[in-house]
């Protein structure tokens, strides 16, 4: 007696052909690159919070710069966050007593 088998190893060239294609195109819908977010204030200001706390021995003129980057690893669209923004959101923190003015900036 001789069985069957089905050699499992083996496919046809136009099949996998048409397999291929068809993951492609499904990759490439899923694979699309999301676009990125803008910072809303509440984001902003719980980054000028953190980011006051932990760089107390920096330069003024280096802060707004470290708050886009940071805002920038987290995976926000940062175009449109102005310095000064930054300087009237961390501002408005001091004279809330939020925040202590570690800069010396705010009079």
């Amino acid at each position: 007696m001789v069985k069957d088998k089905l050699d499992l190893d083996y496919i046809p060239e136009d099949v996998l052909k048409e397999v291929l294609e068809a993951e492609k195109k499904e990759f490439k819908r899923y694979k699309k690159k999301r676009k990125a977010h803008y910072p809303t204030s509440r984001v902003l200001v719980q980054t000028i919070i953190e980011l006051s706390y932990t760089c107390r021995g920096i330069h003024p003129h280096e802060f707004p710069r470290l708050i886009l980057d940071y805002l920038e690893r987290k995976g926000f669209d940062t175009r449109y966050i102005t310095i000064k923004r930054i300087w009237n959101v961390y501002e408005s923190l001091v004279k809330r007593h939020v925040i202590t003015d570690v800069f010396g900036v705010v009079e």
